[in-house]
């Protein structure tokens, strides 16, 4: 018997910079999934965190942005070697104008990596609860938690 479900696979990059393929997703036409999304502080929007990147599944294209964003965003950790700076100082019309923003993340140990990432993945399962998204995956300085969806655990 042949299948009728059709897989749609995308590829995940952490870096930008440095595209080198991380994981790679498959979604069938019968899961919830039609929105996916990718933030972190290197991307085209200003950020909060310090997640290299964040991919989110979610049941729509604007839940997976505004999921991203969020859990990106508390992918963090005090340090004093981070570089953040006020939004506007980096973007002249940036409408956090005066937040501070990441501007730079140095190296830092697995110790705060793993506080940063966790971090990340609490804010993601709260998401996840509420329904706002399906799976991410949470990438800091070749660090990664993956929050599964609902229905591959089963």
């Amino acid at each position: 018997m042949v299948s009728s479900h059709r897989w749609r696979r995308f590829g995940v990059f952490e870096l930008k910079e440095a595209p080198e393929l991380s994981t790679t997703v498959g979604i069938d036409d019968s899961s919830p999934v039609r929105g996916v999304a990718t933030s972190g502080w290197r991307g085209r929007s200003q950020s909060l965190g310090i997640a290299d990147s964040v991919t989110v599944l979610a049941r729509s294209a604007a839940q997976a942005d505004a999921s991203a964003t969020l859990v990106a965003n508390a992918v963090n950790v005090d340090h004093p070697d981070i570089v953040r700076v006020p939004a506007s100082q980096l973007v002249d019309d940036s409408d956090l104008e005066l937040m501070p923003v990441t501007a730079h993340v140095p190296k830092i140990s697995k110790h705060y990596i793993d506080r940063a990432l966790e971090n990340g993945s609490a804010m993601a399962r709260n998401l996840q609860q509420a329904g706002r998204l399906e799976a991410a995956y949470l990438s800091l300085q070749h660090q990664t938690r993956v929050i599964n969806s609902p229905e591959s655990r089963s």
